[in-house]
């Protein structure tokens, strides 16, 4: 599986060529650096490592600074990776973002397949943490030892509002 920072690279290069300080100039267009920071040497290290990887390759059209472009290889590991965030639930809502934000490297019935998925594992995964909620609440538990779960719902409601709309 891809790290962050790599799938933000990746993704980015499903839009086309580019080099590194383009992508740090889209990251910033995104706001990126509100949920998930990523500095010019961390970027350019991921890149060297993907290259490295054969994940992504330098185009060669510019002299004095490497032009990247997904390859094959790159957008199956991409692919694969989506899937894999799509499939699994975590505490850390930032993979869930980027599943979605890159999504676009599925085709769409693969989409429809993992939306199916996700809402699955989001109702079983809210069904389960309202009953332990609930649970604590009858014991009088106070509830600053509770507001996490509550979280935890709004997060498992605000993907699932999410994937109605995608």
């Amino acid at each position: 599986m891809l790290s962050k920072t790599s799938i933000v690279i990746a993704g980015m290069l499903l839009e086309g060529e580019m080099n590194a300080y383009d992508m740090l100039k889209m990251i910033d267009n995104m706001n990126m650096q509100y949920w998930h920071p990523i500095g010019a040497t961390t970027l350019y290290e991921t890149c060297l490592r993907l290259e490295k990887k054969g994940l992504i390759e330098d185009t060669g059209k510019a002299e004095n600074k490497a032009v990247y472009r997904l390859t094959e290889s790159g957008r199956a590991e991409l692919k694969g990776t989506i899937c894999e965030l799509f499939e699994r639930i975590d505490f850390d809502s930032v993979w869930f973002c980027l599943a979605v934000i890159y999504s676009g490297v599925l085709t769409k019935k693969e989409l429809e397949a993992e939306k199916k998925k996700r809402a699955a594992l989001l109702d079983e995964y809210e069904k389960g943490t309202k009953e332990h909620r609930d649970i604590m609440l009858s014991q009088k538990i106070p509830y600053i030892n509770i507001c996490s779960i509550d979280r935890m719902i709004q997060i498992i409601q605000m993907e699932k509002e999410t994937l109605r709309k995608l």
